[in-house]
């Protein structure tokens, strides 16, 4: 009987610490999915693409939809696209359920090659979903909690947004 009850207990047990696991694991495949298309739409210069995964407060901040892709529009004017060597999504930091959303900070890698330098820069992004890990949206909240808080007032105190890492190498 006692036995039983252990094997019972046990299993209960493995079921609900899987089942976060996976909660987590979904949530982070979204995530990356999602931060792949906005890097994808920063890549091609499609400034529709890119809105479309850009924290909704942030455009609001900003005028609206038509406003925010004139700003971004012109962001991606400034420099060639011939200078930049790569952008990609990197290491997701965190993960943190709030009791209205989830919220991560997620890596973003850059190599920009222009006016004799090369600038490597890994910055971070704070990223949102409020349907459970589905669909996410990022801002970029330049390094720091203060205007993170800003754009988005009920940020997790939980995340801690790293200083932006860039590095200015002169080319041969």
């Amino acid at each position: 009987m006692i036995k039983r009850l252990l094997f019972t207990g046990i299993f209960v047990f493995s079921i609900l610490c899987s089942r976060a696991q996976f909660d987590t694991s979904f949530a982070k495949a979204n995530m990356r999915r999602c931060a792949d298309s906005l890097v994808y739409g920063f890549k091609t210069r499609d400034p529709e693409l890119f809105t479309r995964y850009t924290y909704p407060a942030l455009i609001g901040s900003m005028g609206g939809k038509d406003a925010y892709i004139r700003y971004i529009s012109k962001v991606f004017m400034q420099i060639p696209d011939s200078a930049w060597k790569s952008y990609e999504t990197g290491n997701i930091l965190q993960v943190v359920k709030t009791a209205r959303d989830l919220q991560t900070v997620i890596e973003f890698k850059s190599v920009i090659e222009w006016n004799g330098k090369r600038i490597r820069t890994t910055s971070y992004m704070v990223g949102e979903s409020w349907n459970g890990g589905l669909y996410w949206t990022f801002f970029d909240a330049q390094n720091d909690v203060m205007i993170a808080r800003q754009i988005k007032p009920d940020l997790s105190e939980q995340l801690v947004i790293p200083p932006k890492n860039e590095k200015v190498e002169r080319l041969r």
